[in-house]
């Protein structure tokens, strides 16, 4: 069978033009190689160039590479195939990206393609090397701090600013067994010190202000930012950096900034729902493991009916 992709708007971001800003839609480039690895022929094509008559073709190949795309032909222009794929002719949103079931999605509401877009970045997250290592970084961070009488830090903003909290209170709190609690804290959750810093200072320092009354040199930061450009969270990196604190940033798959200041666990995907999922999931094996290490309990517990 021959699949042809067509590439901007399809297997990486439309940028109408500015074609060096391309960011690869990695959960849809896992489905090309799937289909290349059961022995398909994938045909790649663009359009760009087309009507200004710019060569593209070095900087394309360049991104495919760099994008681990793989692929037998790059056309610059429009080819025939046996399956057509193209942001204008099978919608790339409407088509069901999955490695197990390759067909046109007939899930109205999304609700199948969601899950299994879902379970696609959990598979990515999975054979993630980069992401393994440094969260056993992290969580030898956080035992290390714990033990030395220091506490666990986050900040994050909206749906992150949820996820800081939902990390702090499972340390806090509990989460797989009954235990004495784990200091963590989600910067900004007192509403009274976030106001008053917004309005003195701007909102930029929100995080970064409260940082430098709590944070000692025993603890720890875990600033959350999807995009990873967040600026009050990248002032709040700079205020750790300037305590020597551990730093490591949870985000998505460009990294942003953040991760130009601090290793971070880049989740691989580039869509807001998908890392949030996750940052959560990343939270809650931190969670697990620090408080099995700390209490010296079996990781694998009898949660209880």
């Amino acid at each position: 069978m021959i699949y042809c992709f067509d590439i901007d708007g399809t297997i990486c971001t439309n940028t109408w033009g500015a074609y060096e800003k391309a960011q690869p839609l990695p959960d849809r480039i896992k489905v090309v190689n799937e289909l290349f690895r059961k022995g398909n022929k994938i045909k790649l094509f663009t359009a760009r160039g087309s009507t200004t008559g710019t060569d593209w073709r070095t900087l394309t190949e360049e991104q495919l590479s760099s994008w681990q795309v793989n692929y037998h032909e790059l056309i610059m222009g429009k080819p025939e195939a046996d399956v057509f794929i193209d942001d204008k002719a099978f919608n790339s949103d409407r088509w069901h990206w999955s490695v197990t079931d390759l067909s046109l999605s007939s899930d109205p509401y999304h609700i199948n393609k969601t899950i299994d877009d879902a379970l696609t970045v959990h598979g990515l997250l999975l054979n993630d090397r980069t992401i393994n290592d440094r969260l056993t970084t992290l969580i030898d961070w956080c035992v290390r701090a714990l033990r030395k009488g220091g506490k666990i830090l986050l900040a994050g903003n909206g749906g992150s600013f949820g996820d800081a909290q939902h990390i702090a209170a499972e340390f806090s709190s509990r989460l797989r067994f009954d235990r004495s609690p784990l200091p963590a804290i989600a910067l900004g959750t007192n509403s009274s010190s976030m106001s008053a810093i917004a309005n003195d200072y701007g909102y930029g320092q929100v995080f970064a202000r409260e940082l430098s009354s709590l944070a000692t040199s025993e603890d720890v930061f875990i600033p959350i930012s999807t995009s990873g450009n967040s600026k009050n969270v990248l002032a709040a990196v700079k205020v750790a950096q300037s305590l020597s604190l551990p730093i490591m940033g949870f985000t998505g798959w460009s990294g942003g900034d953040l991760a130009k200041h601090c290793s971070c666990l880049q989740v691989p995907s580039d869509r807001t729902e998908r890392i949030q999922e996750c940052h959560i999931l990343l939270g809650h094996i931190l969670c697990e493991a620090v408080e099995s290490i700390c209490f010296e309990t079996p990781l694998v517990e009898t949660i209880e009916g």
